[in-house]
């Protein structure tokens, strides 16, 4: 369960979000245990349904919540600790920018770099192709690199 918070966590950027996100996912398993129990990976099962619930509910959002450039930009300064290359990173300055990332691409992000899952297993849990995967994954990159301050640029694009 601490896994499932984590990887909601990572995908909503908030610990209450990722609750509910945990919450609601688990009782939608719950009520289809019967077809869930069968499946051959229940884990990317669990994931997908996960992604689907976030996703659905972002949709059903009346209002979105949009974060602004500069609180991004000033979120940056905050002090980081040194990396194992000497560069300067801060894990919340990142989930800041990830959590500007479309849904299917912060789900292939966290899946990938939070969760550690291969291409094969990221399509299993997303019910799309590998090469899906891979292609959301390169535009999530490619994204994260054009939101990063250009005095930070160089650090985080190594």
């Amino acid at each position: 369960m601490p896994r499932l918070v984590g990887l909601a966590h990572a995908m909503t950027g908030s610990r209450a979000d990722a609750e509910d996100l945990v919450q609601d996912t688990l009782a939608t398993v719950i009520t289809k245990w019967s077809r869930v129990s069968g499946a051959d990976n229940i884990d990317a099962y669990v994931r997908r349904t996960m992604v689907n619930t976030l996703i659905s509910r972002r949709r059903r959002r009346s209002s979105t919540e949009v974060v602004s450039h500069e609180r991004v930009t000033a979120d940056w300064s905050a002090p980081a600790a040194p990396g194992a290359d000497g560069a300067v990173v801060d894990r919340e300055q990142v989930l800041a920018l990830v959590r500007r990332l479309p849904d299917r691409q912060r789900a292939v992000v966290a899946l990938r770099y939070y969760e550690d899952l291969a291409d094969r297993d990221i399509a299993l849990a997303l019910g799309c192709s590998e090469q899906a995967v891979r292609s959301a994954a390169h535009a999530a990159l490619r994204s994260l690199r054009s939101l990063v301050p250009e005095d930070l640029g160089e650090v985080v694009r190594r």
